[in-house]
């Protein structure tokens, strides 16, 4: 059992120098999994979320930012400077962006520009 522990841990520590290695905007999802120890059910939960934000944004109604940052928070344990990651993995994914263009814009913040500002070409 002990050397299963540590043939896990060996393999913990590699795929975290792997993700290290990944380009986030190549590579946003593969870099937020590893980032975040995430497993499959784990990114479908995160997909629910922005899923029912998409919903509610489509009815036309506000989103409630405090409610989705919540769910984030009840579902995964993280808060809004993590959150923030995870928005910009969707958003470079192109995935869920309308959602990541209407959070980003209603918490404008330094990391949001690269969404909420337009590219110089």
């Amino acid at each position: 059992m002990e050397e299963l522990q540590s043939q896990i841990n060996k393999l913990k520590y590699q795929m975290g120098l792997v993700g290290e290695s990944l380009d986030s905007r190549e590579h946003p999802i593969a870099t937020l999994v590893i980032a975040m120890d995430w497993d499959e059910s784990d990114l479908d939960r995160a997909h629910d979320i922005f899923e029912k934000f998409e919903g509610i944004i489509e009815s036309g109604e506000k989103p409630n930012w405090s409610e989705f940052e919540h769910d984030f928070l009840q579902q995964f344990s993280i808060g809004y400077q993590t959150l923030k990651m995870v928005v910009l993995a969707f958003h470079r994914n192109f995935q869920w962006t309308h959602v990541c263009e209407v959070y980003a814009k209603a918490k404008e913040c330094m990391e949001f520009h690269e969404i909420t500002r337009p590219k110089n070409f």
